[in-house]
């Protein structure tokens, strides 16, 4: 299953396939298709995990991911997942993931740092697997700020509940939600395109934060056709990094913060740049964040299936169900999930509801002044 992300946030599926197994014949029939009747378009980016036979699927010329150029890289989560198996080491696991999401390149080296000197055989199996594929600081913003696969997961969760029906009904049940799916957000879009507004409630409720911290920055401009600034910030707005000076280049659209080139809108920095010259920092916004594009995503409307009576007469092989592999009416039904590290979830520490420190409880905390002995 293929799936992809609006302007709005929303997730909506664009192909599925029914296969045998993850073979690369299987995923060479997925992508090639996909290729040809979905994709078509260049500078797309695929996000899939390290399987081997993705890998071959898609570096295979016949397939046509070359041409029109598009890029592969990995999900942040496998990567862990690997890693974990590799060398068994939760902390590093966490700093390999900062690594993963990390927006600089100096913040990428300082982890980097971390992990070598503490491990430097986990350095060497991390360098193996090249940046540019699972780092954010060196992706050039092919990633729009995605790093796992977790769109497909979330459908995948979906769909849960006809992934054990037969293949007619699976289709079936399949197309109907889909069609359903797209007529109510093709509704809901046809009406906000009517009313005017111009970018998607998510990229409103972006820009509106940014604008807000744009206004305790200072602005210095470096060259006289007010292309390069220096933003200072005043005010540190607790959000995971330290207040500082940072480069702003309209032209290259780049800033030292790292996010407008991760994710394409505007940050802050850039947008008290745009506001010390009078321009309009929604310029610098793409198309994919407004209304209008929004709405061609679900312009087209699924055709309607015709009564069974009224469909051809099928002529080929007939197909007969395997009673044994026929679940049981009663009783849970057995999960046949292959748990991985990916599903280890690692406890919090209780603390103190007091002293806030690990090893007792609120009932027991030492930092609690007993009845005084004062006379009266």
């Amino acid at each position: 299953m293929a799936v992809a992300q609006d302007g709005n946030g929303n997730i909506f599926p664009i192909a599925f396939a029914i296969v045998e197994g993850e073979t690369k014949d299987a995923w060479s029939f997925f992508l090639r298709n996909l290729r040809i009747h979905v994709t078509p378009q260049p500078n797309l980016c695929l996000i899939s995990y390290r399987h081997p036979s993705i890998k071959g699927a898609y570096d295979d010329p016949a397939n046509g991911w070359q041409n029109p150029p598009s890029s592969h890289v990995y999900c942040i989560r496998h990567i862990a997942q690997n890693f974990m198996r590799a060398i068994r080491d939760k902390e590093l696991r966490k700093k390999l993931v900062n690594m993963g999401y990390a927006l600089t390149e100096s913040t990428y080296n300082y982890y980097r740092i971390e992990i070598r000197q503490t491990n430097r055989d986990a350095m060497e199996w991390i360098e193996n697997i090249p940046r540019e594929k699972w780092a954010r600081a060196f992706d050039r913003g092919q990633r729009w700020g995605h790093m796992t696969t977790n769109l497909a997961e979330a459908m995948n969760s979906v769909l849960k509940a006809t992934r054990n029906l037969p293949i007619a009904s699976l289709f079936s049940a399949t197309y109907f939600r889909m069609g359903a799916l797209f007529g109510q957000r093709g509704h809901e879009w046809t009406k906000r395109l009517t009313s005017g507004q111009t970018f998607t409630d998510k990229c409103i409720k972006g820009m509106t934060e940014e604008v807000n911290k744009a206004s305790s920055h200072n602005v210095y401009q470096f060259d006289r056709e007010r292309f390069y600034f220096m933003v200072a910030e005043r005010i540190n707005r607790n959000d995971g990094r330290p207040t500082g000076t940072y480069g702003v280049d309209l032209r290259k659209r780049t800033c030292d913060c790292g996010k407008f080139q991760a994710f394409h809108l505007p940050c802050s920095h850039v947008i008290a740049a745009c506001e010390s010259i009078r321009q309009d920092y929604t310029i610098h916004i793409p198309d994919v964040f407004k209304i209008q594009h929004v709405f061609k995503v679900y312009q087209q409307s699924f055709q309607i299936l015709p009564h069974q009576d009224n469909w051809p007469q099928y002529r080929g092989p007939t197909l007969c169900h395997d009673e044994t592999m026929r679940r049981k009416k009663r009783g849970r039904p057995n999960s046949t999930r292959i748990r991985t590290e990916m599903d280890d979830v690692e406890k919090e520490k209780r603390m103190c509801g007091i002293c806030r420190e690990v090893g007792h409880i609120r009932s027991k905390c030492p930092n609690v002044s007993g009845p005084s002995n004062r006379p009266p």
